[in-house]
């Protein structure tokens, strides 16, 4: 931006359907090919900023957000897409053997050396490892030599990988239809798009109070049966009297004055 200000970073916008949190991050990470850590650290920095005020209601933090989040942050919402150009590159290949791989339709072995896959598969604090993503069936995305179908022909020809990238979170409530790219030549990228169907919640507020009725004399049941049990137990293990006596004592009023007087010891 006119080498005045940065241009990585992310732009997040969250709503509700019904009772369900939806987040989108559309990020732009860190440009390089030995820029993976630094990759990393971005998405990290995205993932625990606090970005939006709390919610202070605690119904509907209970009802639309997860891991008892308030909302603030990306991962407390229920379901998110991330987007963008995520800059994750091919590693331990040269440009030559990567283009080779395009033109022969070998995916799969650039693939096994895609940074944002192995951080997925190999590091258990990425943050993106909670998200999915398609299977990629398309060839890499970037660098093309803008207005054609030839990868960077520059001089610095950096090597081809899959720049652009769709990942989603949302415990088996998000169905990806599809992933593909679009052979767009205003760029020397190749825009990435995806459909997705998701499924969104409504609590009625009716039914919560029939089933917070519900819980609550559930609840009181389990109580009162833990308290004479523990009562019988009491009177039997603790003090002595033998089953008969202890159920009359707890049935009587006075039982408490009776259990606290030992010398009614019954043989």
């Amino acid at each position: 931006m006119g080498g005045l200000h940065g241009n990585k970073g992310a732009i997040v916008v969250r709503f509700m359907v019904d009772d369900t949190s939806l987040c989108f991050i559309n990020c732009h990470l860190a440009a390089g090919q030995s820029q993976a850590n630094a990759r990393h650290n971005d998405i990290k920095e995205i993932m625990e900023t606090p970005i939006f005020q709390p919610e202070i209601d605690p119904t509907v933090r209970m009802d639309s957000f997860t891991g008892g989040g308030d909302g603030s942050m990306i991962l407390d919402h229920e379901l998110c897409l991330l987007n963008g150009d995520l800059n994750y590159r091919i590693d331990t290949m040269s440009r030559d053997t990567v283009v080779h791989a395009v033109k022969a339709g070998n995916l799969a072995k650039l693939l096994d050396r895609d940074q944002l896959l192995v951080a997925r598969r190999r590091n258990p604090a990425f943050k993106l490892r909670a998200f999915e993503e398609m299977p990629i069936t398309f060839a890499p995305t970037y660098k093309y030599d803008v207005g054609t179908d030839t990868y960077d022909s520059s001089e610095k020809k950096r090597s081809p990988a899959w720049c652009d990238r769709l990942l989603h979170r949302g415990s088996g409530r998000i169905q990806q239809l599809d992933y593909r790219r679009h052979e767009v030549h205003v760029s020397d990228h190749r825009p990435v798009t995806g459909r997705f169907k998701f499924t969104v919640k409504s609590i009625s507020p009716r039914e919560r109070i029939l089933a917070w009725a519900d819980c609550q004399q559930q609840f009181e049941a389990f109580r009162q049966k833990e308290g004479q049990e523990e009562k019988l137990n009491y009177l039997m293990n603790l003090i002595g009297y033998d089953q008969a006596t202890s159920q009359q004592l707890i049935q009587d009023k006075d039982a408490r004055k009776l259990q606290r007087s030992p010398s009614r010891h019954v043989e």
